[in-house]
């Protein structure tokens, strides 16, 4: 049995997609059969944030927007999703969580702050979260047990409360 395949040239037709962001679709074939990839993709100043479906299957990578060879690690990724050769979907769940987790987070922000969210080893706070400001410094660090409860545990950090009104300021 053949392996599904996509030329480089059909990757290199998403390029506006990929630069661009948004959604879009792409099939991958091999001799009996094809398949159909939906391919999301959000971009921010340094990363390229794509999340691939498959029928069933979801599956999520970064690459990095400067990255010479995104093209052919696009290309890669979708072949080895549809091939059965990609990460575990526990992992592509994880990376799903992470961009929901910061983008929960970057809402609490402040201008001139940048949130850096990760995963942690504590199973009751998975989630954590350093923000810092315009000049590098920690703004807040903390941890948390969901993508609201992190961005709550950010807010109450950086949104002091006025003494006697009970509101964050």
């Amino acid at each position: 049995m053949s392996e599904f395949n996509i030329p480089l040239s059909r990757v290199m037709g998403l390029e506006r997609t990929v630069e661009t962001g948004g959604t879009t679709s792409c099939t991958l074939r091999r001799t009996e059969t094809t398949l159909d990839a939906r391919i999301t993709i959000e971009n921010d100043d340094t990363t390229h944030h794509i999340k691939v479906e498959m029928g069933e299957l979801t599956s999520s990578t970064t690459l990095p927007r400067k990255l010479a060879t995104k093209w052919q690690s696009l290309r890669d990724f979708l072949q080895d999703l549809a091939n059965g050769r990609a990460d575990s979907g526990a992992q592509s769940e994880e990376a799903i969580a992470l961009m929901e987790a910061q983008d929960s987070v970057d809402e609490v922000l402040h201008a001139g702050q940048i949130a850096y969210v990760i995963t942690t080893v504590n199973r009751d706070r998975p989630l954590g979260a350093v923000v810092t400001n315009d000049d590098g410094e920690v703004c807040a660090a903390v941890t948390g047990a969901s993508k609201e409860h992190l961005a709550e545990a950010v807010r109450a950090k950086l949104w002091p409360v006025q003494e006697g009104l009970g509101e964050c300021a």
